[in-house]
């Protein structure tokens, strides 16, 4: 499966630097002003979107491909 950071929204990508710097998903949700919910639905697309299962596995993947440092 080709994965690529431009299938990502803005807002994923957010949510992904976020996660990769610790960042629960309650905290997420009020620094970006959506809801928990909302954290939780764009973090299962990144995953159907990049072919993971886990959340490490994103975050391993956005640090080896240096989209997050």
């Amino acid at each position: 499966m080709e994965r690529n950071v431009q299938l990502l929204s803005p807002r994923e990508q957010q949510i992904l630097y976020l996660l990769a710097d610790g960042h629960p998903e309650t905290d997420i949700s009020r620094q970006l002003l959506i809801t928990e919910e909302a954290v939780k639905a764009d973090i299962r697309n990144m995953l159907l979107k990049q072919g993971f299962v886990s959340t490490y596995q994103l975050i391993n993947w956005a640090y080896r491909e240096a989209i997050i440092s």
